[in-house]
């Protein structure tokens, strides 16, 4: 079965988003004095993910041109609307949890859930997601668009790794077994 893995960057008051969308924000502190050793390799996880998956503002926020190597990618958008793409590797979905049941049974490499926070909830609330690689930046937003609302189920989660890059810890975790 493929893993579905959320790698988000959150506020470390947990916002992923400014109220507008934004993500100018995302960066780090500008020294490398704490950094660890082993360290998070953010390009070679998007070279193993074959498909991405997202919500429709993500996409408005983020054309898939900006995702490297997008032409190599399948690209699954969530959205309410009957929506036509231009790009023959991109798809809209209504039901996004039923797609994703589907992809995780597929041959295929691991499936990047890209965002937002409404996606990452209805994904979250039935209990899809394998692995979380959250980036913490070094801010306090204040207000936003929050990564996890309220949540109907427990989630446990067991640590796999941590790194520090420039004042961005990355957490690993998985489903506890």
């Amino acid at each position: 079965m493929r893993p579905l893995i959320l790698n988000i960057a959150m506020s470390l008051d947990g916002f992923i988003a400014r109220t507008d969308g934004s993500y100018d924000w995302i960066e780090g502190h500008g020294t490398k004095v704490y950094d660890t050793a082993l360290q998070f390799d953010n390009n070679a996880f998007f070279a193993s993910c074959d498909t991405i998956v997202m919500g429709r503002k993500s996409l408005d926020d983020c054309p898939i041109e900006q995702i490297q190597d997008y032409q190599k990618k399948s690209f699954y958008v969530a959205s309410h609307q009957d929506l036509k793409s231009d790009y023959p590797n991109l798809s809209f979905s209504k039901d996004i949890v039923a797609t994703l049941k589907e992809l995780k049974q597929e041959e295929g490499g691991p499936i990047w859930l890209f965002g937002g926070a409404d996606l990452v909830h209805s994904v979250l609330e039935v209990d899809l997601i394998d692995q979380y690689i959250i980036g913490i930046i070094p801010i306090i937003l204040g207000q936003g668009r929050p990564l996890f609302k309220t949540c109907s189920v427990e989630h446990q989660l067991q640590l796999i790794e941590s790194t520090v890059t420039d004042g961005i810890a990355m957490l690993r975790y998985q489903k506890r077994p």
